[in-house]
């Protein structure tokens, strides 16, 4: 029996149906899907290709598939002009639409406004100053760009599995007390109790085994410390995975659903950023990827099929 054959027969009944249910979701969506085969290197460097079924795939070949998708976006745009100002890739966020969380204000004209301000939302009135801070799939390092310019922290890990998201951090994000790792979500590689904040901005979609990461952030998590959690995913799933976090320890001090606000963002830049990649790619799943308006991904969330969520949950203090 293969690794993931024991770990699925191993699941309860229900964990079961889930995990069937989410990757047939995966499946049939590319907007949270983003697994795609990657040609061989041209001088333009490789290119996005359609996405392939996730049924075919053992779980840690899905975990491949995504690590080859990421690794030719980062490449892709570090060889483009937009390369070195390009560190975001989540949706970004539009004021306007309910109750603002974040403490900090920003200029009219700050670049990548709208990246920047969903990091801010994500953080909200969370201390960050003085913290060890773990940012999990911290991509191009965007949201390590947030805490630092706008906070004070004690120190600041990125991780990602894309070995070319962190050699582009690693080029663009140099400050004393930051460092960027390559690393897996669902093994991550710390001590117990090493962290005062862990941060997950719009990635956690990309992992197979999204339990393991939970388990994960509440093990590095020191007792007391707050996990700043954002993503989209479907609304059926969503009591599943709070679920699965409250029998990890967690206990959740905010919810909230931020959807308007991710579509006006989308609405406002999702297109302009088509442009930043290769036109070879595959320009649907390069729509989806990016949630520009008419994709599946942004008609999903518009219908109200998905949802995009802020959370913060708190590891319990020991009593």
């Amino acid at each position: 029996m293969s690794e993931v054959s024991e770990r699925i027969a191993g699941l309860s009944d229900n964990k079961r149906r889930l995990l069937e249910r989410l990757l047939k979701e995966r499946a049939a969506s590319e907007a949270v899907t983003f697994v795609a085969s990657v040609s061989n290197a041209t001088t333009a460097g490789p290119s996005v290709s359609s996405p392939l079924s996730v049924e075919s795939f053992s779980l840690n070949e899905v975990k491949a598939n995504y690590k080859r998708f990421y690794d030719a976006v980062n490449t892709q745009l570090d060889t483009s002009v937009f390369g070195a100002f390009s560190f975001f890739l989540n949706y970004g966020y539009v004021p306007g639409f309910g109750r603002q969380y974040s403490k900090v204000e920003l200029p009219d004209h700050f670049i990548n406004k709208n990246s920047v301000r969903l990091v801010l939302e994500v953080i909200g009135d969370c201390d960050l100053n003085d913290r060890r801070i773990l940012d999990v799939g911290c991509g191009r390092g965007g949201t390590v760009f947030v805490i630092q310019q706008f906070f004070k922290p004690q120190s600041v890990q990125g991780l990602d599995l894309s070995s070319t998201a962190i050699a582009s951090c690693r080029a663009n994000h140099i400050y004393p007390n930051v460092r960027f790792d390559e690393g897996d979500a669902e093994k991550l590689p710390f001590r117990g109790e090493e962290f005062d904040v862990v941060t997950n901005v719009e990635s956690s979609h990309s992992y197979p085994n999204v339990s393991a990461f939970y388990a994960e952030v509440f093990r590095v998590l020191r007792a007391g410390g707050c996990f700043l959690y954002t993503d989209v995913m479907p609304v059926e799933s969503i009591a599943s995975h709070l679920a699965e976090l409250k029998r990890t320890g967690f206990i959740m001090e905010l919810e909230r659903d931020i959807t308007s606000n991710v579509l006006a963002s989308c609405d406002e830049v999702a297109t302009a950023r088509v442009g930043a990649f290769d036109s070879g790619n595959d320009q649907q799943l390069m729509s989806n990827f990016l949630a520009t308006p008419g994709s599946q991904v942004y008609e999903d969330m518009r219908s109200g099929r998905w949802s995009y969520r802020i959370y913060r949950f708190r590891k319990p203090a020991i009593a």
